[in-house]
């Protein structure tokens, strides 16, 4: 070995007068068994290792060999530091890849948790607007049901009210507030109705031919017990009224007459057969 070295060593000095300083650095490294660090390590630099989260160990010492221009031993180099750094990126690889995949089954599962929920609200609600419904349904269909028994028991009422017998004998022909202006109420229809809101202690009936008063005698009204008096004259086919009194309050022209009728009306008839109208004219020929 020592005779050996002088003749490496002028090997070394030859070279370097042959190729320059760099030349003699790498070739006299490469006779005595070193070398640089390689730049990347499965094809990726330091600072791709170091993203991956492998920039350690071995893959550290090849990083600051390399960034310092240090030469290492061949046998270090391709025994022990490079496949262990291959190793580390590997397994960092295969965490990373289950990682993404763990993260990716937990979005998953979670996307699939916001639709159960979305789902089993939209169902909630589903319920909850069905349930509604068919409350509103029921209770409509009580309303009707309690409407028509309202109306059945007003149709009966009205039927057996006292005033048709008092005047079976006259001709049952419509109610006007004007003349020639007729209702689709009938004159008996309107003071059956009268009869049925406003029950009395009977009546007093007056006729002159054409002419026909009728006095509800004592009827029950919030104010007391009043009478109702209604004078009516047979024209055209129609009863027109010509006056309706209530205690002290008449109603002489057509709109009075009118008016103090649907008041009366409102509860007993009024909205429930809808057969009140409004006169067509009053006295002066304006629309009423």
């Amino acid at each position: 070995m020592t005779r050996r070295l002088p003749l490496l060593l002028g090997v070394g000095l030859l070279a370097m007068g042959l190729g320059g300083c760099a030349s003699m650095m790498e070739t006299t490294a490469g006779l005595i068994g070193r070398t640089p660090a390689p730049p990347t390590v499965d094809g990726l630099d330091y600072t791709a290792i170091r993203d991956l989260g492998a920039l350690e160990g071995s893959c550290e010492s090849l990083r600051q060999a390399h960034e310092t221009e240090r030469y290492v031993p061949r046998r270090t180099l391709e025994e022990l530091w490079l496949p262990a750094c291959r190793r580390r990126i590997e397994e960092a690889r295969r965490f990373n890849q289950e990682m993404a995949r763990l993260v990716e089954r937990a979005y998953q599962a979670e996307q699939a948790h916001q639709r159960a929920l979305a789902e089993q609200r939209a169902e909630e609600r589903r319920v909850r607007e069905a349930m509604e419904a068919a409350r509103r349904d029921a209770e409509e269909r009580q309303e009707a049901n309690a409407e028509e028994e309202n109306q059945a028991r007003l149709r009966e009422r009205l039927a057996d009210a006292h005033i048709l017998q008092v005047l079976d004998d006259l001709p049952d022909q419509p109610l006007a507030f004007s003349l020639g202006q007729p209702s689709e109420r009938s004159m008996k229809n309107f003071l059956a109705c009268l009869e049925v809101g406003y029950p009395n202690q009977g009546y007093q009936v007056e006729r002159d031919g054409g002419d026909l008063t009728v006095t509800a005698l004592q009827a029950d009204m919030l104010r007391g017990d009043v009478d109702i008096r209604a004078h009516f004259v047979n024209v055209w086919d129609t009863w027109m009224l010509e006056s309706l009194s209530v205690a002290e309050m008449t109603a002489d022209t057509p709109r009075d007459r009118f008016m103090l009728a649907q008041n009366l009306m409102a509860g007993p008839c009024y909205g429930i057969d809808e057969l009140l109208r409004r006169p067509a004219a009053d006295d002066d020929g304006q629309s009423g």
